[in-house]
């Protein structure tokens, strides 16, 4: 990566670059770039190490090596190098610096990375593709702060579509997998019992918070937003008739209430007029706890009575088309 867009990310992501000003006595030779980064004047310019006192009176006799003269001409020789490579002609000054586009907003931020990170399949647990920000800029950090600001526990939710059936699992947050093979095979057989189509889905990743940053809006608002436009995205890529919410994060987030799990559970919500939305436990929690799958059992009756409907109807309308 070209050196000078390389240190303008570490400078917006507030890391300090240490360089050396000039060649450092028993170090290792500094490279061209260095000098070219730094484009020091010529009185700072790279010199080697000075001779000590014991030796400098036997070589007082000696010609003075064109040192100066020598690394002059490598900063130049490297200068050229550089504006060749950058596909522009060769100058006295430094090639100018690309000028990198930053977010205004940690929500502009978190949409870009929402938008830039591919969707993989879930073939296997490392084919689960999680967002990566090592693209994306990070926002400028406001100096003013928001009082009314709430803050958002930690959370990672598992975006999973089947069909015409979108799935989305709570995750332990501190956990680095995603959704492993347990958690796939578990969930196929859900929604077959349930009358939905099985398999293995494509597998989107959403953890919060999104950057390592204590100066950027993150809050619960902002969590929200993420989520959001996340399902908006997850809807409008393909016909989608049920959403299956799994543990407490995705319940809330979705349906967007602030009642625990236990008072959102086992009910048919509307999500829009022709999307259905149920909530219950999360895949973690019925691996783990005893007697939680029959619970979960009995959530998923409103669905499983809502799905059989529609497919009653289904033939009853095709049906009718006939006779017309």
């Amino acid at each position: 990566m070209e050196q000078q867009l390389r240190h303008q990310y570490l400078d917006a992501m507030g890391i300090v670059s240490w360089l050396p000003r000039e060649q450092l006595p028993g170090a290792l030779p500094t490279p061209d770039w260095v000098w070219e980064f730094c484009s020091l004047p010529e009185d700072l310019q790279p010199q080697t190490a000075q001779p000590s006192p014991a030796t400098a009176g036997t070589s007082a006799a000696a010609p003075k090596p064109q040192n100066s003269q020598q690394n002059q001409q490598a900063a130049q020789q490297a200068r050229a190098a550089l504006a060749a490579s950058l596909g522009d002609k060769p100058a006295g000054k430094a090639a100018p610096v690309p000028k990198v586009q930053q977010p205004d907003s940690a929500e502009q931020a978190v949409q870009q990375v929402v938008d830039k990170t591919a969707v993989a399949p879930a073939a296997a647990p490392s084919l689960n593709k999680a967002f990566d920000a090592s693209n994306i800029a990070a926002p400028e950090a406001s100096t003013e702060t928001d009082a009314d600001s709430d803050v958002q526990a930690p959370f990672k939710l598992a975006f999973v579509a089947f069909g015409d059936c979108l799935v989305i699992d709570t995750l332990p947050p501190q956990s680095r997998q995603g959704l492993s093979t347990q958690h796939q095979s578990l969930l196929d057989k859900i929604l077959r019992s349930v009358g939905l189509k099985g398999g293995q889905g494509e597998v989107f990743l959403l953890p919060w918070p999104m950057f390592a940053s204590k100066t950027l809006d993150q809050g619960a608002t902002q969590a929200r937003k993420a989520v959001m436009h996340k399902l908006n995205k997850s809807l409008a890529g393909q016909p989608v008739n049920q959403v299956i919410l799994f543990g407490e994060a995705a319940a809330q987030m979705i349906i967007q209430r602030s009642e625990p799990l236990d008072q959102l559970r086992g009910i048919l919500f509307s999500l829009r007029s022709d999307v259905k939305v149920l909530a219950s436990a999360s895949l973690s929690e019925m691996m783990t706890v005893p007697g939680c799958k029959k619970d979960v059992w009995r959530d998923l009756q409103p669905l499983i009575q809502h799905v059989q409907s529609v497919a009653a109807a289904q033939p009853e309308a095709s049906a009718d088309n006939h006779e017309g």
